[in-house]
């Protein structure tokens, strides 16, 4: 019987050839992120880059594609609401959004999950703890703001910039979505390049903008 449910568990696995494939480039992240998946062990990766980088859909994708999987914002999110979901829910997988932008203080406790596995919590004078097998992914724009013992847990990964086709590609496929393509497609993308080079700022363009004239007003009146 238990080699029948293993054998089971295992044709449920998720499909990691499918993750990813609204990235353009990082052929080698993507590689090393399915190598964690499939790991038996905890492995914990941090992804550092500059904004727009694809940081963080690389999370996103992780969070659409995994099911034990619980995303947090690392600028706005609580501790105590991480801690009462992992107690609660205990995920395979933490994804945690810029944890750069989380306070010191805050830091401690996945210190203690990446370490031991071990998360607990002291509430009205009641202790809640459990040990659970968690991988932490995270993005971060400056690992700087992070504690040392915590950045030494993580097999941290650096983004180069995306080249101008890379960016191209990615703005064609963000603003299909909307119902952008050709030549306006293409002077969003060279716009953006050229100022910010935020591909962010070729959404908010694309979600407005109806022709190229709208474009260039935006541009003009808005994106200095």
């Amino acid at each position: 019987m238990k080699f029948y449910e293993m054998l089971l568990s295992k044709l449920h696995v998720t499909n990691y050839d499918s993750l990813f494939e609204d990235i353009v480039g990082y052929n080698h992240i993507k590689k090393l992120f399915r190598m964690a998946l499939q790991s038996d062990s905890t492995v914990h990766v941090l992804l550092v880059g500059p904004p727009a980088s694809a940081k963080t859909m690389f999370l996103m994708s992780l969070m659409q594609q995994l099911k034990s999987s619980y995303f947090a914002d690392g600028s706005s999110s609580t501790t105590a609401g991480m801690i009462d979901y992992l107690l609660t829910n205990k995920p395979r997988y933490l994804l945690i959004d810029e944890i750069d932008k989380m306070a010191r203080k805050d830091q401690a406790f996945l210190l203690n999950l990446m370490e031991t596995g071990i998360v607990s919590e002291t509430k009205y004078g009641k202790t809640r703890s459990a040990q659970i097998k968690t991988s932490a992914f995270a993005t971060s724009n400056h690992p700087k703001n992070l504690s040392d013992p915590l950045l030494s847990r993580f097999f941290v990964v650096e983004l180069e910039p995306y080249t101008y086709d890379q960016f191209f590609e990615i703005t064609k496929q963000l603003l299909s979505c909307h119902n952008k393509e050709g030549e306006i497609a293409r002077v969003i993308a060279d716009a953006v390049w050229n100022k910010s080079r935020d591909i962010r700022d070729c959404v908010r363009i694309g979600c407005i903008a109806k022709s190229v004239e709208d474009v260039k007003f935006i541009l003009t009146s808005f994106l200095r």
